[in-house]
């Protein structure tokens, strides 16, 4: 009851509880692709992306969701030039480009003399400080994503399943990857109030990869993934409420215990 009263009476743990179902539902829909196209370690390599373009904003004086908006974009066109117009394979282009952007957020950093809460917040996920300009962000990427994959559905889930017969099929791939891409970009950026970059990865992997469980094709597959992140991130918002926890990292322990418990059950009715 506490917490339903204080719901009501504290409008920053509302716009929380909004922002982390938003998160919970634009992460559960992009994660499917992710795990189904390996695509994980770009996920990891975007969220790490942002902490130069959080150290940017910083140094500038100019807005943090624009620095990491512009980070992450930046990041994914990269490593989408790179892996296709060069012999560098994706996750090769990934591996030096995350180093390089977390480098230079570094140098950014060490010549400033701010390092705000707000700054802190994006690394490391404080949802409880969340803007009303955030949820309005999220709510928008939650849209954008919607329309892609209502979109690009048919030509996504050939891509996902066979890359090559796509390409027969007269689909263009590499326009597919760069959406994909830009998506996640978005995303990552839309997420990082309450993952932080530490635990970014696991709202991007986990749902998708309890989704494969059991999901026959992409539509069911993300709407398991909906549903799974949807419920657990509820319960880890709660949960971390009563026993003041960290928002984030409370989630990621009970969206992976999930998991865990469901690929042990699903291994046990298959006989394996």
């Amino acid at each position: 009851m506490a917490f339903i009263t204080d719901l009501l009476n504290y409008e920053f743990l509302r716009d929380a509880l909004i922002a982390n179902v938003l998160i919970a539902f634009v992460t559960g829909m992009v994660s499917p692709v992710i795990v189904y196209k390996r695509l994980e370690f770009i996920g990891d390599g975007l969220a790490h992306a942002i902490f130069a373009g959080v150290a940017f904003a910083v140094i500038f004086n100019f807005n943090i969701l624009l620095g990491s908006v512009l980070a992450t974009l930046l990041f994914a066109y990269l490593v989408y030039v790179l892996s296709n117009d060069t012999q560098i394979a994706e996750s090769t282009a990934i591996g030096m480009l995350l180093p390089v952007f977390m480098s230079l957020g570094v140098i950014l950093f060490s010549k400033s003399e701010r390092y705000t809460t707000d700054v802190t917040s994006y690394l490391f996920g404080n949802i409880l400080l969340i803007s009303k300009h955030d949820i309005y962000f999220i709510a928008a990427v939650l849209v954008f994503s919607i329309l892609i994959l209502l979109w690009k559905h048919y030509e996504i889930s050939y891509w996902l399943a066979d890359e090559t017969m796509a390409k027969f099929y007269g689909i263009k791939t590499n326009v597919i990857r760069f959406l994909v891409l830009v998506l996640v970009s978005t995303v990552v950026v839309a997420a990082l109030k309450l993952a932080g970059v530490i635990v970014m990865g696991a709202f991007l992997v986990l749902p998708g990869a309890f989704s494969k469980n059991y999901a026959k094709s992409l539509t069911s597959a993300i709407l398991r993934s909906v549903v799974f992140n949807f419920m657990l991130s509820l319960l880890g918002f709660v949960t971390a409420y009563y026993f003041d926890l960290p928002p984030g990292p409370t989630i990621v322990l009970f969206l992976f215990t999930a998991f865990l418990i469901s690929t042990l059950f699903a291994k046990s009715k298959n006989g394996q």
